[in-house]
């Protein structure tokens, strides 16, 4: 299968026109979201029909209690999954408070951010999973204002993500996608201190250029998937979770590894004739041809691999799962063992969905409560503290040449 690499023409020709779509936004506001709403989604809306009145999302919520309740049992249990994991992500967030030697006390406090844009893809499909793992963090954050936007269609917003919406309690949704919506979270009204939710390419490169105007939760680019498998592999069930990713997107990436060359023949063959038989064919065939690989290596060149390359998900189907976990570090999620499918960490097993890609899990975390909180310093000193401290601080202020700060701790001294 072809390389895993991007083509940089794309990725050149991406960034200049999300540079042209911000500006153009910054400049001149929703003006500029209505017309690139109708250059790209072909619909020619007016700034009173962008948001979606809550009337609107609390009728999409009885409407779906009374026709699919069934439905509404799976997001309820969706959402109290992400919410018990928040939770508990929290829970381990503490505010730090020392006790210097010489007297005073230092330490740090968490503090929620004020306002935040969340951004659900739409081009597609619509997904109120994702709705759900972008608000719920931020809530249980304590943020203030939660914006969501999310793509437009001619036949109205979608009643999944609406009801969701009235599930969560927000009440700010846009119907706006694409470089444009995310140019008017940071530039308009909301002017949002962190926006989060992953996209296409042209969201991604949008939150990658607005760095500094906002904080972002990371750039996504598309979805990765690394499945490392041993003899003991179903093949069909590997199969199944590599088509399980390769189906979001034309340009998601689904990797098979193995030791066991019988295991990735059997795979190859599962492949074929399941994507000949998928109602997503189309995709699938686009994916795994650019995307795909099946890749034959022992134990040592898999992990070199999962480090080297940092996949957002990393599915361990081999018999003892926990034995590989010390020695990979880069992946953004590890599924342990057979029964735990990718899709499971999609639909509300807990741990968020939306993680970094492209290899930025190296150093970057999966989307959660500390990704709409900051840390804030805090220095008590009372007057004795400070008489005991500013002799250092005036020799190493006169050391580096700054004459004001130690005359400012000089005065403090008895």
């Amino acid at each position: 299968m072809a390389r895993l690499s991007r083509n940089a023409e794309v990725e050149r020709d991406t960034q200049a026109r999300v540079a042209g779509i911000l500006d153009d936004v910054r400049r001149h506001g929703l003006d500029a979201v209505l017309r690139y709403t109708e250059t790209f989604d072909g619909l020619k809306l007016d700034a009173a029909k962008l948001r979606v009145l809550p009337g609107q999302l609390q009728q999409a919520l009885v409407d779906l209690r009374a026709q699919d309740p069934e439905l509404l049992a799976a997001l309820e249990a969706l959402i109290a999954g992400v919410r018990r994991f928040a939770e508990g992500q929290r829970t381990c967030i503490r505010d730090l408070s020392l006790e210097l030697p010489y007297g005073g006390t230092v330490g740090e406090r968490w503090v929620p951010l004020n306002r935040v844009g969340v951004y659900v893809p739409g081009g597609r499909a619509f997904y109120p999973s994702t709705l759900a793992m972008t608000v719920i963090p931020a809530q249980v954050a304590g943020v203030r204002r939660i914006v969501a936007v999310t793509p437009p269609k001619a036949e109205g917003p979608d009643p999944l993500i609406m009801a969701t919406a009235a599930l969560l309690g927000i009440d700010e949704l846009f119907t706006m996608g694409g470089a444009q919506a995310i140019a008017w979270l940071a530039f308009g009204e909301p002017a949002v201190d962190l926006i989060a939710g992953p996209g296409n390419r042209f969201v991604a490169e949008a939150k990658r250029q607005l760095q500094g105007v906002c904080g972002i939760d990371s750039v996504a680019g598309p979805t990765e998937l690394l499945i490392i498998a041993d003899r003991t592999a179903e093949a069909g069930l590997v199969a199944e979770d590599l088509l399980a990713q390769a189906e979001h997107d034309p340009d998601a990436a689904a990797v098979l590894v193995s030791e066991d060359e019988a295991l990735l023949a059997r795979v190859a063959v599962e492949l074929a004739a399941r994507v000949a038989a998928s109602p997503r064919r189309a995709i699938l065939e686009q994916s795994l041809a650019t995307h795909g690989r099946l890749l034959f290596a022992d134990r040592a060149q898999a992990i070199a691999f999962a480090q080297a390359w940092a996949p957002e998900h990393l599915e361990l189907v081999v018999a003892e799962p926990a034995s590989w976990v010390p020695f990979l570090t880069t992946a953004g999620a590890l599924f342990l063992g057979a029964s735990s499918g990718e899709a499971f960490g999609d639909y509300g097993a807990g741990p968020n969905h939306v993680l970094p890609t492209s290899r930025t899990a190296r150093y970057a975390s999966p989307l959660g409560v500390a990704t709409y909180l900051k840390r804030q310093s805090l220095i008590y000193l009372t007057a004795e503290d400070a008489d005991a401290l500013a002799p250092m601080v005036q020799r190493l202020a006169q050391a580096e040449g700054l004459h004001h700060h130690g005359i400012s701790a000089g005065l403090r001294r008895h």
